[in-house]
């Protein structure tokens, strides 16, 4: 597992207080426990974390771990 996927995996296990051995590539934010305002609030700790924006599409395509893993890849290319 590289740096960011452990960062970005370690903001969701603080963010929604879950086990960060419950947070597989293919879980999203509600099978997680969370909400549209944990994901909002997942978002902004993505940003703060990585010093990223994130567009309002890349968090409407937000749907797994894996996608907020990519995107935030992404992100740091831009």
């Amino acid at each position: 597992m590289d740096d960011i996927v452990r960062r970005v995996k370690g903001i969701i296990a603080e963010e929604l207080q879950v086990d960060e051995s419950e947070i597989t590539d293919e879980a999203t934010i509600a099978d997680l426990g969370g909400d549209s305002l944990k994901a909002l609030s997942l978002v902004a700790a993505f940003e703060a974390a990585f010093d990223i924006s994130i567009s309002d599409e890349d968090v409407m395509a937000m749907d797994s771990v894996k996608a907020a893993v990519d995107i935030v890849k992404k992100n740091l290319k831009a």
